[in-house]
């Protein structure tokens, strides 16, 4: 019975608030509503651990099948070119840019909001990607840490969670990551058996590098600081396909991008919520073209979603138990 009514609950929730905040419009009811509802519900509940049954409740395997394949995001064939970024750092002359990487400078490191019909969320944006690097859970492989343990544990101002992770039925305490993890220029973890990873990190020059990497091809690159998700979004300023919703559904959000001056940009939206249902990865990457980024990619988003600033939890993470402990997290000296 608390089962059933646990379902019931977030099936009618779900459908409900993508009505309410007009995800659907009322073009799209006049041609049927269910059918998007259907794929809304299919998308967003078949990317997580825990209510992936939501989408056999509204859909048969067939179905599921046909959905997904309907939204998807294109793969890339090619990575940063580095050359693309010209960073602006503390040894540039004129103008007194030197002045935005004082650690007292506000302007170095700020956040604002972002908002849109149905989603809210914060823009933390960094001018010196430099300051930017990784902190991994004293643990990893084990247990995961909470942001603001990781956040501290570097003496940072602020931070986003960083790597996915193993999180069978939605019960993973956050310590086995997916993918790779490279910190202070060493790889401290990376999944057995894979010839290649997806990667977003940072190399000695504070580029951000999005692509498909070996692990020679990675040291190669001198990766400074890295984890794996996806989907990328934005690769040398040409946006990647993506069709439908891109088979993410509509859900919290974390991202990350860089424009071509350097100056980085994390996304964290809030989602599966009243006040904000969350985005789609179209959604996503479109806001980062908006924020001129160059190159963007998605990071793990869900109930993992987390930004701390000067001590504070910025965000409202979906989880009913508050934030997740996690095995990385990228952090703001």
């Amino acid at each position: 019975m608390k089962f059933l009514k646990k379902t019931l609950k977030f099936f009618l929730s779900f459908a409900l608030i993508i009505i309410i905040n007009g995800a659907i419009g009322i073009g799209s009811i006049r041609v049927g509503l269910f059918p998007r509802v259907q794929s809304y519900l299919v998308t967003s509940t078949m990317v997580t651990m825990r209510h992936q049954y939501i989408a056999n409740i509204v859909a048969s395997d067939i179905a599921i099948d046909k959905i997904m394949s309907l939204n998807t995001v294109a793969t890339i064939s090619e990575g940063t070119n580095k050359e693309d970024i010209k960073i602006i750092n503390e040894d540039t002359e004129g103008d007194d840019l030197g002045d935005l990487f004082k650690e007292n400078d506000k302007s170095a490191v700020n956040i604002t909001n972002i908002s849109g019909d149905k989603y809210k969320g914060y823009i933390l944006t960094v001018r010196n990607p430099k300051r930017i690097k990784l902190s991994v859970s004293k643990s990893l492989g084990e247990y995961g840490t909470y942001l603001k343990d990781l956040v501290n544990q570097e003496n940072g101002i602020a931070g986003v969670n960083g790597s996915g992770f193993v999180d069978v039925e939605g019960k993973g305490n956050g310590g086995v990551p997916t993918g790779i993890v490279i910190k202070d220029g060493e790889i401290v973890y990376y999944e057995k058996g894979f010839k290649s990873f997806s990667l977003i990190g940072f190399d000695k020059d504070g580029v951000l590098t999005l692509g498909n990497y070996t692990i020679n091809q990675i040291k190669e690159l001198n990766i400074q600081e890295g984890v794996s998700f996806g989907p990328f979004l934005i690769i040398n300023n040409k946006p990647i396909e993506i069709y439908g919703d891109g088979g993410w559904g509509i859900n919290p959000r974390t991202a990350i991008g860089q424009k071509e001056d350097g100056t980085v940009i994390f996304l964290v939206i809030d989602g599966r919520q009243l006040h904000s249902i969350g985005t789609t990865i179209k959604e996503v990457q479109d806001i980062m073209i908006e924020q001129g980024c160059v190159n963007a990619a998605n990071l793990d988003g869900g109930s993992s979603s987390v930004m701390y600033y000067e001590g504070k939890l910025i965000n409202s993470p979906s989880s009913k138990y508050g934030e997740r402990p996690l095995p990385s997290a990228w952090i703001v000296k």
